[in-house]
């Protein structure tokens, strides 16, 4: 089925793009949720005339998104579980748990807007990512311990394998950089033999011809010595 979109969807298009979809999401999901419109030509020329409010509305809806963004990305998010020795947690921590967190702190995030990388049964530390628009949306980690104290521990951990990491990096950059160096080392060098050579050939060629000149002017004078002699 075609639709038009009346918000910018991922994988689909963006506001005022006319898409085919399968029928059953159409249905049961982008009309009913007011994301779409049959793409009729009566919606078409209805979308023409509101396409400027959608956009407007569009706009807003962005601006707040960015705004939650901009509250969550500097929270420290920590759940405390119980768990057993090896770590195992008794249940889980699902999107619903996340979206229950940020509601007590009076922040709106749906479960259907957080996106979990992996799911979380053990303590540790998790990276999800928070999508509240098609254009706007941020990682963030969360920490799952058994208490404040591990979770603390955990973070130092984390902080120490992330350092490792970085240093791992920049040692493997460093090599290829100072051996660039000495290839540039190299060509210069080169570059200095060659102007070198050029410069002898060119001082060579200069001073030939003034000794043919003067091997010239001996024998001239050799001649004439000669003529005098007889």
């Amino acid at each position: 089925m075609e639709v038009i979109l009346l918000e910018s969807l991922n994988k689909l298009g963006k506001i005022g793009d006319v898409v085919n979809v399968k029928d059953g999401f159409a249905r049961n999901f982008l009309i009913p949720q007011k994301k779409a419109l049959r793409a009729n030509k009566e919606n078409k020329d209805y979308f023409s005339k509101i396409k400027d409010e959608v956009l407007e509305k569009n706009n807003k809806i962005i601006e707040n998104a960015k705004s939650v963004i901009k509250k969550i990305s500097e929270k420290e998010i920590v759940f405390i579980r119980n768990a057993s020795d090896n770590g195992q947690l008794y249940g889980s921590v699902s999107p619903k748990d996340i979206s229950s967190y940020f509601e007590e702190q009076k922040i709106d995030i749906r479960p259907s807007n957080i996106n979990l990388h992996n799911v979380i049964k053990k303590i540790g530390i998790y990276g999800i990512n928070i999508k509240l628009h098609a254009d706007v949306s941020c990682n963030l980690k969360i920490n799952v311990a058994t208490s404040l104290e591990n979770a603390k521990s955990q973070k130092i951990e984390a902080n120490k394998v992330e350092d490792k990491d970085e240093k791992k990096i920049t040692s493997k950059e460093t090599p290829k950089s100072s051996s660039k160096k000495t290839e540039e080392n190299q060509l210069n060098s080169e570059k200095e033999v060659k102007n070198d050579e050029e410069k002898k050939e060119l001082s060579k060629k200069e001073k030939s011809p003034k000794k043919s000149k003067t091997l010239k002017s001996d024998n001239k004078e050799e001649i004439k010595s000669a003529d005098k002699k007889k």
